[in-house]
């Protein structure tokens, strides 16, 4: 049976990513079968202090970047968010996380935990920084978070600490600036052939998944 590839890009800090899980998690549902996902990471906050000093956070400042986590958040149901990490225990910047979840991934590839087990750790990562306030790019909260869900922390810690993680983050954002990825959350579909990037209606993620599935060559649909 032919499957669909798919590209999911986010960032670890991102607000967007994290209100859009349930559109992931729904979409593994239904179609699960018929897709190969892979997860790639795009930094969008690769310096924190930046984007509040001379980038788009500079306006709004740290009360501003706190009220806004909270109201998207908020508007998608998620009415306990405080965005408080931002002005008590904000993180230098979503490369580390962002290492973190690589290795997750590359434990995943060579087999030493099962699929699907590094896209819960990554889910796990957003809820620890946005539910519970933690700075996640320290690597003391990431490999706690791993022992929690029986992750082989050696490994990962492994991964980090000989640069291979690193590595393969920096390959996930030359593959960004090819594939022109503009931010976190977006969605690439079949090497380019669609793309959705940001927050959109779940009904246009469904139907473009139907629509790519109904035109591969098995006839793949609903799995």
């Amino acid at each position: 049976m032919d499957v669909l590839p798919v590209t999911y890009w986010s960032d670890p800090l991102c607000i967007w990513a994290f209100v859009a899980q349930p559109k992931l998690d729904a979409i593994v549902a239904e179609f699960g079968a018929c897709l190969d996902i892979s997860y790639r990471v795009v930094p969008v906050f690769g310096s924190v202090d930046w984007r509040f000093r001379e980038g788009p956070w500079k306006a709004g400042g740290v009360a501003g970047r706190v009220e806004a986590t909270a109201r998207v958040a908020a508007e998608h149901g998620h009415t306990a968010i405080t965005g408080a990490v931002w002005q008590e225990d904000p993180p230098a910047s979503s490369w580390s996380p962002g290492a973190a979840l690589k290795a997750a991934f590359a434990l995943e590839d060579e087999g030493l935990i099962p699929p699907g087990r590094a896209a819960v750790y990554q889910w796990a990562l957003r809820r620890r920084f946005f539910e519970d306030n933690v700075n996640v790019a320290r690597r003391s909260e990431q490999l706690a978070l791993a022992a929690s869900l029986d992750l082989p922390v050696v490994a990962l810690a492994e991964r980090l600490d000989d640069g291979r993680a690193l590595a393969a983050l920096w390959e996930d954002q030359r593959l960004r600036e090819e594939s022109m990825i503009a931010g976190s959350p977006t969605w690439v579909f079949d090497g380019g052939r669609a793309k959705l990037y940001g927050n959109f209606d779940f009904g246009v993620l469904h139907a473009t998944v139907e629509q790519l599935l109904g035109g591969l060559a098995g006839g793949c649909s609903h799995c």
